[in-house]
């Protein structure tokens, strides 16, 4: 499955970065929309967190492409 990059931004300025698969991805940012409340479960690739979806400011999902710097070919 597809892994993706996501930044989760708290009360107070903590940030977790985490990478988790598409649907969780989805999941979380549906979860949201309206009055958002109780405990989120995300599952990561080393490891499972939980999000207290009252605390949560901002979700951030950086665009996919390439991530570094390189040669390639002209």
């Amino acid at each position: 499955m597809a892994s993706r990059r996501l930044e989760l931004g708290f009360d107070g300025g903590t940030v977790l970065r985490v990478t988790v698969e598409e649907s969780v991805v989805s999941s979380l940012t549906s979860g949201l929309a309206g009055d958002a409340s109780g405990w989120v479960e995300v599952a990561t690739d080393d490891s499972t967190c939980w999000v207290r979806m009252s605390q949560l400011r901002y979700v951030r999902v950086p665009a996919e492409g390439p991530k570094g710097v390189g040669f390639g070919d002209a």
